[in-house]
């Protein structure tokens, strides 16, 4: 990652407390096989604290040093099983074929990274994914989303699931507890046992 890109997100998790899950992952979690969950550009945890609470005993990766600090402060408190990774998924994927039972996926959209996901999961796991549509560039004025390789194409996670077995797939806007919208696709899908 580069630098800039680094010290913004720095920065911003440095100040930032984990807010509520994204709706997806509390909509979902009960399909989600439980286990080891990994949580992919974790952040400040939001995701990894509730799967932790849910019971999941959970990785979370995430290239922040501010982020992964807030989030062991939060698991060493709660003692939730949390174990925060600081891994910079650009430069290597640092986890083993089959590790994980549940691998969580949300606003970070690395095409590449995808067939990696799939191969981490176990027989039998799940992959959770939810990231921004094309829409939300035109829609949110984000200026990283304005760059298409930040955002999914109508139905394009349908395809790069593919050789998954899709249990729940939407794509729209979603409306959030706060008020603000945002449009995503959103992908629950199991590997073959």
């Amino acid at each position: 990652m580069n630098h800039e890109r680094r010290a913004k997100w720095e920065e911003r998790h440095s100040v930032g407390m984990p807010g509520d899950p994204e709706p997806s992952v509390a909509e979902m979690m009960h399909l989600l096989p439980r286990g080891r969950a990994l949580d992919i550009a974790a952040g400040t945890g939001r995701n990894s604290i509730a799967l932790a609470r849910a019971g999941f005993r959970v990785i979370a990766a995430d290239f922040s040093r501010p982020g992964l600090r807030t989030i062991a402060e939060i698991a060493r408190r709660e003692n939730l099983a949390i174990t925060p990774l600081l891994v910079d998924l650009e430069q290597g994927f640092p986890f083993r074929p089959n590790s994980f039972d549940s691998i969580v996926n949300v606003s970070y959209l690395d095409r590449d990274l995808l067939p990696l996901l799939k191969t981490a999961l176990r027989p039998g796991g799940a992959l959770l994914f939810d990231t921004y549509l094309i829409d939300e560039a035109d829609e949110a004025g984000h200026g990283h989303l304005r760059n298409s390789s930040f955002t999914l194409n109508h139905y394009e996670l349908r395809a790069l699931l593919s050789n998954l077995e899709l249990i729940r797939y939407r794509e729209g806007l979603v409306a959030y507890p706060n008020g603000k919208r945002a449009w995503r696709a959103m992908a629950l899908a199991r590997r073959a046992g």
